[in-house]
């Protein structure tokens, strides 16, 4: 072989290696991406380890049931609730002095 033949042949590897963008990019978003799902599984793990919430109830001797003394929240179904009703009328009447318009109110 030619040293001549070699060495181009040599400066066409490098150009196909680092003359290409994408590749390093998409190099980088995938190695970000192995990262994100790597943080998002040690997360999730870490989740699960945690245990449930225990909350100790008193009993009130005085009037005889369980209070609980922390917070919390209760979700109440009241049924049907009639929605329209709630909304407010948008037809908003204006009152001018033109005789097609003007109320009859003395």
């Amino acid at each position: 072989m030619k040293l001549q033949s070699v060495i181009l042949y040599g400066i066409g590897v490098i150009l196909l290696i680092f003359g290409n963008k994408e590749f390093f990019e998409n190099l980088k978003e995938e190695k970000e991406l192995a990262k994100e799902k790597e943080r998002q599984a040690l997360e999730a793990e870490n989740e699960k380890k945690k245990s449930f919430e225990v909350q100790k109830l008193e009993y009130d001797s005085a009037k005889s049931e369980w209070r609980n003394p922390n917070f919390y929240f209760q979700i109440v179904n009241v049924g049907n609730v009639n929605f329209k009703a709630l909304k407010k009328n948008a037809k908003v009447q204006l009152e001018t002095n033109d005789d097609e318009k003007a109320s009859e109110s003395k």
